[in-house]
């Protein structure tokens, strides 16, 4: 194929895009439209019918948003993370996103790196797999090695992806608004955007692995290190992490022991970034993110997904947590409403579910602080994890406040990842330091 032809597999321009995200809306409408007159005639199970439009909306969603990557594609992952956001169909659909996009074509993918770096990558590089390694919802990952020897990652950008930001953003706020309720849409919708905004600048994301690595990069963590002169704004060349990701990884049957070693890695990396004083999550925690190593260190990648939190909201965040442990019914009705869950203007029965809802999911939250030792492979925990999850997606309502998006994003993720692994993480050392961090911002610490 020639470099003309590169991007025929690629919907690039705005019309292309348009026309992709009407024949979406026409789908998820006519969906309804079945759904609504299957209710209105008295058919079938209306649970059942509502389990099944959720599924047919997410997989048409799925599979156009598939073809246009991009931030369409990554706006339906984030929002489908968010707890409460959308139907927990989008949850189960939309991590296939992770494994199921289809890479450019070798043509493309010289053009791209050429367009971002001054030169084809056979100029580049010592040597350069056309072949992606991976592909994922903006950009995909080739394997290349430097003229001194180094292995490196490859990020090459799709094409328009951050000049079609806008339009693909307004269409998919119309769409979206189809399947969200709540008059916190509005903040929800532009705090996913400015992370896209930022994570489709491949510089933004070389400072974002320069702080991390720094800050994390231990004989228990294995972090990338970006090299500068080889990274613009569309292509980003980092240092190469080796080890299996998560499915493989269980596919070698790893003893308990392995598993619950990393397992604890996975839990105090999570920790050590909300006591931090950055304040700063990497808040993409799904699978593919995470390199299980032959050495027991554990692989951290991808940094373009990073959230840094108000120093309110963290502080609020902390003090709920030790309201919760210490079953502070006072203090946790406050927290609430200092975190826009909960509103005056709120229906006295809106509040009340609600209220009960946040109970619920945050008693199971901070139930594994509670004590010494948890067990994530409990078949129990998982069950009332789902049924949280499950709760949550029926809410169907945009509340609280908008950061909640990436730090629920990176809690879901952690919990996925513990369960998957059956983890027994100890958890003293994780209440010890958020006890240290509870004692600077002035609040009183968790009490044995």
């Amino acid at each position: 194929m020639s470099t003309d032809n590169a991007s025929d597999d690629f919907p690039a321009s705005k019309l292309e895009r348009g026309g992709l995200f009407a024949k979406t809306g026409l789908k998820v409408g006519k969906n309804y439209a079945r759904y609504l007159m299957d209710r209105a005639t008295g058919a079938d199970d209306p649970e059942a019918r509502k389990k099944e439009l959720n599924t047919q909306n997410a997989k048409d969603l799925f599979k156009e948003f598939t073809r246009l990557r991009g931030t369409a594609l990554k706006l339906a992952q984030s929002m489908s993370m968010d707890t409460g956001l959308l139907p927990d169909e989008f949850m189960e659909v939309m991590a296939e996103a992770q494994y199921s996009v289809p890479p450019m074509n070798k043509a493309l993918v010289r053009k791209r790196v050429r367009d971002g770096l001054g030169r084809f990558p056979e100029l580049l590089f010592d040597a350069f797999e056309p072949e992606a390694m991976a592909a994922a919802s903006l950009g995909q990952v080739h394997r290349a090695r430097l003229d001194d020897g180094r292995r490196v990652a490859v990020k090459v950008q799709y094409p328009n992806v951050r000049e079609t930001i806008e339009s693909d953003l307004s269409v998919a706020r119309t769409l979206f608004r189809r399947l969200v309720q709540g008059d916190g849409f509005d903040d929800h919708f532009e705090e996913v955007k400015a992370r896209l905004q930022e994570e489709t600048d491949y510089l933004n994301e070389a400072q974002n692995i320069d702080r991390f690595a720094e800050a994390y990069d231990s004989d228990k963590l294995v972090l990338p290190r970006p090299v500068h002169d080889y990274t613009s704004e569309t292509v980003l060349a980092m240092t190469f992490v080796e080890g299996r990701h998560l499915d493989t990884f269980l596919d070698t049957n790893p003893s308990p022991e392995r598993r619950n070693h990393f397992g604890q890695l996975l839990w105090d990396f999570l920790h050590e970034q909300v006591a931090s004083n950055a304040r700063t999550l990497h808040a993409d925690t799904h699978p593919g993110n995470f390199l299980f190593r032959d050495d027991g260190r554990l692989g951290v990648i991808d940094f373009g997904c990073v959230k840094t939190f108000p120093q309110q909201f963290r502080d609020d965040m902390l003090r709920l947590y030790r309201a919760r442990m210490a079953d502070d019914e006072e203090a946790i009705t406050r927290l609430l409403f200092a975190l826009d869950i909960l509103h005056d203007d709120l229906p006295s029965d809106t509040q009340d579910e609600l209220r009960r809802f946040f109970d619920r999911y945050g008693s199971l939250i901070v139930e594994p602080y509670r004590q010494s030792t948890f067990d994530f492979g409990d078949p129990a925990f998982k069950e009332r994890l789902q049924e949280s999850f499950q709760a949550a997606s029926e809410l169907r309502a945009a509340t609280g406040s908008p950061h909640f998006i990436f730090l629920n994003k990176a809690l879901v993720g952690l919990l996925n990842l513990l369960t998957q692994l059956e983890a027994t993480v100890e958890t003293a050392e994780s209440v010890s330091l958020l006890n240290k961090t509870l004692e600077e911002i002035g609040a009183e610490p968790v009490r044995a």
